[in-house]
């Protein structure tokens, strides 16, 4: 199946929110986005939201986790930062939640920034790159040297103390090392025989911090999770690929949904869809059949956890064809009708993120509005922040339905 690389790979751009965007395609404009889309009554929905609830009832006593896999809308991280602040202010922080093991450029964490010297890490990505060791996330960092080493800067400031653990492969045996403004903690980590795992956490660490690595010999990292100290309020990680399509999951090694049940998940969000759609060779049959075996997948090692499905927003590709229909992406309607069938046949939580908008072209009138870029694919800051608000309303209504 052919993928085409574009629109997605435009991540950079979207991060520099302060450009302003062009004038919009001169078009019809669509109806003003709702302020909740419900696709499924909390009945007939996914089959474990009354465990969710009682999740989320809880959260000052013990942490909520949520975890997003996505394409470049997560990785951006401006979508998924927005509900991250909307979950932690109305139900407590629970930490800033999974990271990439280094910096992987055209990405970013909302509350946290990674540094990492070049010469002691190499950086592999499953977006577009070979290797048959992809962690959970697809992002590998294989250290280079003895002593290689991360640093944590928290985005903004802050004074909360945290346990942090490392998702880590090693053919021997190794010592992790982490150092604050207050203390300084190791950790030995175990060879693991080829397999990932989370090594203990090393806990009452403030941010920022720097990780060091004993040995760098055979040692590859592929992220951090970093909790709160005192395990209650709301753990929102995002794990984005720019470019992907939901089959990226099919490239990370055998055992990483071992890694994501170690995570812990109340809540999976499942947000892919565009690049799906902008594949004009996409086999729709086949693109159903793989979607529905990978939520199989994931409820078999998942049981308790509520699953998800973002429907891929409204966006254009051919901008000067005649008529909204010719400009939209070619496989963009299949994509979202099949979406939606995985969902109600899966029995998971299911929101149309392009219904939201308006429906077919309403991208338009977002870019109009300066919440859409040019390109008609991204979202520009606020963009992202007014579609969080639209998708926490949903959840909001389900999770806590008594205050909706």
């Amino acid at each position: 199946m052919k993928r085409l690389p574009g629109p997605m790979t435009l991540l950079s751009a979207l991060l520099l929110s302060g450009c302003s965007p062009v004038s919009a395609v001169t078009t019809q404009t669509p109806p003003s986005p709702a302020k909740v889309v419900r696709t499924a009554k909390a009945a007939d929905a996914d089959p474990n939201l009354r465990l969710l609830q009682n999740k989320f009832r809880n959260a000052q006593r013990s942490a909520v986790t949520v975890v997003q896999l996505g394409d470049s809308h997560t990785a951006a991280d401006l979508l998924t930062g927005e509900l991250r602040t909307r979950f932690q202010q109305d139900y407590g922080n629970g930490g800033i939640g999974f990271i990439s093991g280094t910096a992987v450029p055209g990405t970013r964490y909302d509350q946290v920034r990674i540094t990492a010297a070049k010469s002691q890490w190499a950086l592999t990505s499953a977006r577009n790159q070979h290797s048959d060791r992809f962690p959970l996330g697809g992002y590998l960092s294989v250290a280079q040297t003895a002593g290689a080493h991360v640093h944590l800067e928290p985005t903004p400031p802050t004074d909360m103390r945290y346990r942090v653990s490392t998702l880590y492969q090693a053919a021997s045996n190794n010592t992790l090392q982490a150092r604050d403004d207050y203390t300084q903690m190791a950790r030995p980590l175990p060879a693991t025989n080829g397999e990932w795992r989370l090594s203990p956490a090393i806990g009452n660490l403030a941010l920022p911090m720097d990780l060091t690595f004993a040995s760098g010999q055979n040692l590859a990292v592929g992220g951090w999770n970093i909790l709160a100290q005192n395990n209650s309020g709301v753990v929102f990680s995002t794990l984005g690929i720019n470019g992907a399509q939901f089959s990226v999951v099919d490239k990370w090694q055998a055992g990483w949904l071992d890694t994501l049940k170690a995570l812990k998940p109340d809540l999976l969000i499942i947000a892919y869809g565009t690049n799906e759609a902008f594949d004009d060779d996409l086999d729709l049959g086949l693109y159903e059949s793989q979607q529905t075996q990978r939520i199989q997948q994931l409820r078999q090692a998942l049981p308790g956890t509520v699953l998800l499905i973002v429907g891929a927003p409204d966006s254009i590709k051919n901008k000067g064809a005649s008529g909204c229909q010719a400009r939209q992406p070619r496989s963009l309607h299949g994509v979202i009708d099949s979406q939606k069938r995985v969902a109600s046949q899966n029995r998971t939580l299911y929101w149309s993120w392009q219904a939201f908008m308006g429906g077919d072209c309403s991208i338009n009138s977002w870019q109009a509005q300066d919440l859409a870029r040019p390109d008609l694919v991204h979202f520009t800051k606020e963009g992202y922040i007014k579609v969080a608000d639209g998708l926490y309303d949903y959840l909001a209504s389900l999770i806590a339905p008594a205050k909706h």
